[in-house]
């Protein structure tokens, strides 16, 4: 197969991390491929830059929901690709696209009915992490899908310019750091500000010699605006791209975090997490890899998936329940690691 085409239209970050071992896994079993991915404007800077992908097809819908179809449609039949991936795990349209252009092997989940609009198919199985529920369709090619490490595409240009923000900071290329990111897409899967400033204050007091980084997108600002402004901290919300982030997050020797782009990014560049899970499951979601903590609680209603939540008795409870005294501890633990692990 020369000519490959992958449709994930997830919008999030996060998913396009995920998607890498995949991407990978297929680059491979075929090199000489031209691998295009069918993606989101939300991601498609991130995109354009992956090692494995070698051309996007942005689905704007810009031009309506019937006519940008028509034109995805006519653009897929007119690059005659010998293969479509369908890597989005629920999306119907993103296996009618190319069934209606004629692309001759179609790969997917039969989840929401697609089965009959694929030429291969299996069930999709959320009792797996995303990473593996992607892996699991390329198995439908014989395609090895062993490797299951992530990767994240970042620079030694965007490695130079965290040191140049961080030099601003007076932070040297010794300094040790946390990142702590605050925010996620989802209201329910945030954690208080007020337990993040609980930590911010023990962790100053109880490890004097690491400093504290906040990441996060420049939406994230109003969240960082809310912490005290006596708080010992470095902001950088807003201020990198998703690649610097990358940059960011390797150089720290911990990352907190809620569910979230993030968390996978840190995940991916190999810096351990605690990883704070309410309405989602970590068995699905958790950072992928080893050396991570997650800490969730026994919430009946949980996982739920909703990013509202109607209990008006006990609203977010799965996150409340989280106390800062064991999300301190395991930070405790994390930077003890690092230091006899250098």
């Amino acid at each position: 197969m020369q000519n490959i085409l992958v449709c994930q239209t997830g919008g999030w970050i996060g998913d396009m991390v995920l998607l890498t071992p995949a991407l990978r896994a297929l680059k491979r079993a075929y090199p000489e491929s031209n691998l295009t991915l069918l993606l989101r404007p939300l991601v498609a800077d991130l995109m354009e830059t992956h090692p494995y992908v070698d051309t996007c097809i942005v689905d704007t819908k810009s031009q309506g929901r019937y006519r940008s179809l028509i034109g995805l449609i006519r653009q897929i039949h007119r690059d005659a690709f010998d293969a479509a991936v369908v890597l989005h795990p629920t999306s119907f349209r993103n296996a009618l696209l190319p069934f209606l252009a004629r692309v001759p092997i179609r790969v997917g989940t039969t989840v929401n009915g697609r089965g009959r609009l694929l030429t291969a198919s299996c069930k999709d199985d959320t009792s797996v992490h995303e990473v593996h529920r992607y892996l699991r369709v390329l198995q439908l090619l014989d395609i090895d899908t062993g490797a299951d490490a992530l990767e994240f595409w970042h620079t030694d240009t965007d490695r130079r310019t965290i040191q140049v923000f961080l030099d601003v900071e007076d932070v040297s290329s010794t300094d040790r750091l946390i990142a702590l990111n605050l925010g996620t897409t989802w209201r329910t899967k945030r954690w208080d500000i007020a337990n993040f400033t609980e930590v911010i204050q023990q962790i100053a007091h109880l490890a004097p010699d690491v400093r504290i980084v906040l990441t996060g997108s420049s939406k994230e600002l109003a969240l960082a605006e809310a912490l005290p402004t006596s708080l010992p901290i470095i902001n950088l919300i807003g201020k990198t791209s998703i690649l610097q982030l990358g940059a960011l997050l390797e150089r720290c020797e911990v990352c907190l975090t809620c569910d979230s782009g993030p968390m996978h990014i840190a995940a991916a560049v190999g810096t351990p997490t605690v990883a704070l899970f309410g309405p989602t499951s970590p068995v699905r979601h958790k950072p992928h890899g080893t050396g991570h903590t997650i800490i969730e609680k026994p919430v009946e209603c949980r996982p739920c998936y909703k990013r509202t939540c109607y209990h008006k008795d006990a609203p977010h409870l799965c996150m409340t329940e989280i106390s800062t005294a064991e999300v301190v501890q395991a930070l405790e633990i994390k930077l003890h690691q690092q230091v006899h692990a250098a």
